[in-house]
Formats: C-alpha cells, structure tokens, sequence
C-alpha cells in the first residue's frame, strides 16, 4: 500500500472505479473502498446453462466519445457489441394492451397511450412557473406538477420502477434526479431546457440519449467494472465493513 493516499473513494460501482481510473491517469495516488467483495454495483453478468445473465443493466448509452476511447484505453474495445435498432423500442400497457412509448413529436401526436387532454396539457409546460427554490418536492409531484398525471402513470413509474425499483412519491427530485430539476431550475421549463441542451451537446461533440447507440459486450456489461479493475489492481480495497479500520497512511 502507498505511504500516501491522494484520493479516497467510496464505493467500486461504475461512477468510483471510472473517477479512480481517470485521477490515476493523472498521476493521483487513490484508494477505492468497497463493502463488497466485488466489484461492478448493480452491474453483474454470469453465464449460465449457455445463457448470460444480467442481473443488472445490460446496456450503455454511447452519447459522448469519451466512452470509446476510455473502452480503447483499457483494451476491451474489441469486445464491444452494438444493439439491434429494435432494441431501442419501449412498450407501456394500457388498457390491456402494449403501446409503443412515443420517441419522436408526430409519435407522441399519433399515439393513444396518452390521452388528448394529457398530449393538450404537454403544451403548457413551458408556462408553468418554477417552484420555489427551498421547495422540496418528490419525483411525482414535480411530473404531476409540470406534465401531469399521465405522465407519471404511463411514462416515469414504470421507468422509475425498472431503474430504482422504486415509488416516484418516495423519491426526492433533487437527488435522485438532479438533472431533471435543474432543466427548470436553469430553463423554468423542461422542454425549453431540452431544446438547448441538445444544441449545446452538438456543440460538445456529444450525441443526445435520444438518439445515441446502446452497447454491450460480449461477455455481459460487467465487462465494463472488471476491466477498470485490472487496470486500477490494488488501489481497490474489497469487503471493506468498516471504513475505520483503514488508514491511508
């Protein structure tokens, strides 16, 4: 172990062991300290019976090149795997049956997953007044709030349910998703705020999650953590239950 330690990480999920590798790059002496005796959080891949298994997330976004050059950098570039196109299809059951989740305006304006007073009530976002700024609002009222009901029901809970496994009432907006919030915090409205990210992310060279490629690997995403693992060796600390009983220096 080094006699010292710059950086201190806790946690060896994807966003620790990526700041870890990037500091490491520019020469910092870091430790990651993680409960676990493996590394990846909620990224796990097994093979079993001939099959592979995501026991997690199964895909990336690929909306900024600095993904393809980080896979280049730690040697699993080759290893990558684009999705099919129809994999980027989402469906939402209403009414007993499966609809097609909208991903461009004339979808969503053909669409009868969304009713004509929720596609109506879309239109007003952008003249709904922030909320005040020592506000704190859970996820579903701040969708409730802006977009309507609708949206909660058939758009954001079965979103939520599949990334958080979690109640949209229950969720904080400005920590779970702090994005979100700052789109009317910085805009006053999504859709404005929506509109100028995406000029700004062609300015920046990066592609918008609307439209950019879902990848994998070969071998499951898992590939991904183990690969950030070899290359950060022993500053990784595994099964760590207490962060008292490590000392940095």
């Amino acid at each position: 172990m080094a006699s010292h330690t710059d950086a201190i990480i806790l946690g060896a999920g994807i966003s620790g062991l990526t700041a870890g590798f990037y500091l490491a790059e520019q020469g910092f002496r870091i430790r990651i300290l993680e409960k676990s005796p493996r590394v990846g959080g909620s990224i796990r891949s097994e093979r079993r019976d001939g099959f592979l298994m995501e026991f997690g997330p199964n895909t990336v976004l690929e909306s900024t090149p600095l993904l393809g050059e980080l896979f280049q950098k730690l040697g699993i570039a080759a290893e990558r795997v684009d999705a099919a196109p129809k994999a980027k299809n989402r469906y939402i059951v209403r009414g007993g049956r499966l609809h097609a989740l909208p991903t461009s305006a004339m979808a969503f304006l053909k669409t009868p997953l969304f009713s004509t007073t929720a596609k109506f009530r879309l239109l007003l976002e952008p003249f709904i007044s922030r909320a005040p700024a020592d506000r704190e609002e859970s996820l579903a009222d701040f969708v409730t709030r802006r977009i309507g009901p609708e949206f909660l029901d058939y758009a954001i809970n079965p979103f939520v349910a599949g990334v958080y496994a979690g109640d949209p009432a229950n969720l904080g907006i400005q920590s779970a998703f702090p994005k979100l919030n700052a789109l009317e915090r910085d805009h006053g409205s999504l859709i404005r705020g929506a509109i100028l990210g995406a000029r700004l992310s062609k300015k920046s060279g990066e592609t918008p999650k609307s439209r950019a490629p879902m990848i994998g690997f070969q071998n499951g995403l898992q590939t991904l953590p183990d690969a950030l693992h070899r290359a950060l060796g022993d500053s990784i600390s595994t099964s760590c239950l207490s962060l008292l009983k490590y000392n940095p220096n």
